[in-house]
């Protein structure tokens, strides 16, 4: 009997004192940063032309259940990485002051300097929730078709392996800004329940979410490329990928797929915005809500295409607490 109760407690420890990281396991762990975050880096989500579509998780230790889904987009396309960072000791997170420098490099080779402060993760995981930074296909290599469809496939794949990762698949939501609330909200409103007839097991499952926050998203292509050659042309040279015809301009936009049964959104906008005029972020709520969404719009004023400082913190604290209604365990 007594050597019945040591293997039990032996079979405990390993099933249970296994799951979360002891102290000691942290410092040990150069994927753990010191505040108890595990940074799994490029995790591939599916390949194309040879190389790796990925995206990085951020899981802490007081996991909620939930996970927040951020499109890694600016000009429709993604850089590598902006949350984390190596240094001697291991991952850690960006700090604030290091996503207000946030350098990222273009298809074309041309680096940019953009600060991020807005798109800060740390609050959103000091709440419980999981954060899946996903890269796609970046344009102009790839076109507007296959950007989405790089990005349904990753939804598609994280809710099939939810559990794995700590969270629940009824409980993801996508966040973005610009680019990527283009893309959320679009991926929002035509969310589709999967080809059973898909060769992968997890194409099969539907790429529905629970709620979309979206920052200065154009939601009206037509309207959009129009304001770009007239008031922007040269945005057009860092974001070729609405330089599109007619068809395919009302095909991506979201404003265009709006029903009763989309995912709940939020959208954040400033009245000065000269890259995306705020009346893309209020037409698209304005069509929300005449069709029975949840939804909700809010107006940052003097914002311009970004938010900084007491800006940065009030659309955060929007974000969480969106995503604390509509995430929540049901």
């Amino acid at each position: 009997m007594h050597r019945r109760c040591l293997i039990a407690v032996f079979l405990a420890i390993c099933l249970f004192g296994c799951n979360a990281p002891t102290p000691e396991e942290t410092a040990l762990d150069p994927n753990v940063t010191p505040e108890g975050i595990r940074i799994t880096p490029d995790v591939v989500y599916g390949h194309k032309f040879g190389m790796a579509l990925t995206f990085d998780m951020y899981q802490p230790q007081n996991q909620n259940g939930a996970g927040v889904i951020f499109i890694n987009s600016g000009g429709w396309q993604s850089p590598i990485g902006i949350f984390h960072k190596q240094t001697t000791g291991g991952l850690r997170l960006y700090t604030r002051e290091d996503l207000e420098t946030t350098k990222w490099e273009t298809i074309t080779g041309e680096i940019m300097t953009v600060n991020m402060s807005c798109f800060n993760i740390e609050p959103i995981l000091s709440k419980g929730f999981t954060v899946f930074n996903v890269r796609h296909g970046s344009s102009p290599k790839f076109q507007m078709n296959e950007i989405v469809a790089d990005l349904r496939r990753a939804v598609r794949f994280i809710r099939y392996h939810a559990g794995e990762y700590g969270v629940d698949a009824e409980r993801l939501g996508l966040w973005g800004g610009s680019a990527g609330g283009h893309l959320s909200l679009l991926l929002g409103t035509t969310a589709d329940i999967g080809n059973t007839e898909a060769k992968e097991e997890f194409e099969k499952g539907t790429g529905r979410v629970a709620a979309v926050v979206a920052y200065f998203p154009p939601t009206d292509l037509v309207r959009f490329l129009a304001y770009l050659k007239k008031n922007s042309p040269e945005l057009l040279k860092i974001a070729p990928a609405v330089d599109l015809n007619m068809d395919d301009l009302k095909a991506f936009s979201p404003i265009h797929y709006v029903t009763s049964d989309d995912s709940p959104a939020l959208i954040i906008h400033g009245d000065k915005d000269p890259g995306v005029p705020i009346n893309q972020g209020k037409s698209m709520y304005e069509a929300l809500k005449k069709s029975g969404v949840e939804s909700k719009f809010t107006t940052i004023p003097g914002a311009e295409h970004g938010f900084f400082e007491k800006d940065a913190d009030l659309a955060l604290a929007e974000t969480i607490s969106w995503f604390e209604e509509h995430l929540a365990e049901k």
